[in-house]
Parts: C-alpha cells; structure tokens; sequence
C-alpha cells in the first residue's frame, strides 16, 4: 500500500504560495492581469490567519480573485469594440458579481464559526480598563526607574565638581558682602 512519499506531505504549501505560484496563473491570466490578480490574492488573505485556512476558503478566495480579473477584462474588451452587445457583457457580469457576493458570505460565515465564542465571553468594560491601568502605569514605573537611574549617574558625575563657585561674578558678590 502506501510507499515512501505516498500520503499528505508533511509540509504542505501555504496558501499564498498556491494561490500565486503553484496554481499555473501564467497560463490563465494576460501579463497585465497578473499583477491585479496576485494583489487580490494578497488582500483577500490578510482577512484570515493563513494557518486555517481550509481547502475550500483558498479555493473561494482564488474563485473571487478570478471572477474580479474577468470582470475587468470583460469591461476592457467592451470599451473600444461597438459589436459586443451590452447586454451580454453586462449579464455575464452581474453573474460574476452574485457568484463573488455568495462565495464572500460563505467565507465570512466560515470565518465567524472557528471564531471561538467563550475566548471573550465574561470580558467587561471593567476588565479592559484594569488592563489599560496596569498597562499605564508598568509603562509610569519604567520611566520612573529610567529616570532615576539617570539622577543617580548625575549624581555621580557631579560629585567632584566644584561648581560656579570660582566664576567671576561670585567672586565679585562675595567681594562686595564684605
């Protein structure tokens, strides 16, 4: 049955790669489109953590990418051309258009259920102001010992010397007192 090499690979691609490199979308896309293309990609994924993501969330976030690139083309190709009616170009957009609206609602439902309910369940305004004070006030006594690791040093430096006492116009004052 199973060999060396048979079965899932230990490390599989992530889904940036498979989207950008491993997928032929050379073949599939003009030169132009390329770069439309692999930016989608790019913004598409920020939305999740790339770590779970499944089979079918990179295939809808390729499918979205696809259909804008092919909307934009159809939009080109009709710009200079009288022939193409545009009641066809404009049928086969709003199905591109309802298929990506879908396909986002898919993925944001499937975004929302591995979104854990209890990791925030019994979190209060009360809570979150703790956490901002402690925060403030680790960030106050880091400054303060900052601060007085400086006065001491200071300190230190100052200790020999002798000041303005020898300036010329103490020596004047001093005169002048007796």
């Amino acid at each position: 049955m199973g060999g060396n090499g048979s079965g899932r690979p230990k490390n599989p691609p992530n889904a940036r790669k498979m989207l950008k490199e491993i997928i032929p979308v050379a073949d599939i896309f003009e030169e132009d489109e390329l770069p439309i293309y692999t930016s989608l990609i790019d913004i598409y994924i920020k939305d999740f953590d790339e770590d779970d993501l499944s089979s079918g969330d990179i295939d809808d976030i390729m499918t979205i990418a696809t259909n804008k690139v092919l909307e934009i083309r159809l939009l080109k190709a009709s710009k200079g051309d009288p022939d193409m009616t545009l009641l066809d170009i404009s049928t086969s957009i709003e199905k591109l258009r309802k298929q990506t609206e879908k396909i986002k609602e898919n993925l944001s439902v499937r975004r929302r259920d591995r979104v854990d309910p209890n990791k925030f369940k019994g979190l209060s305004i009360v809570d979150l102001a703790v956490a901002f004070d402690q925060e403030k006030r680790s960030r106050m006594e880091k400054k303060v010992r900052t601060l007085k690791a400086e006065q001491i040093k200071t300190a230190k430096d100052l200790k020999d010397f002798g000041g303005n006492r020898y300036d010329v116009d103490t020596v004047e004052r001093k005169e002048d007192e007796n």
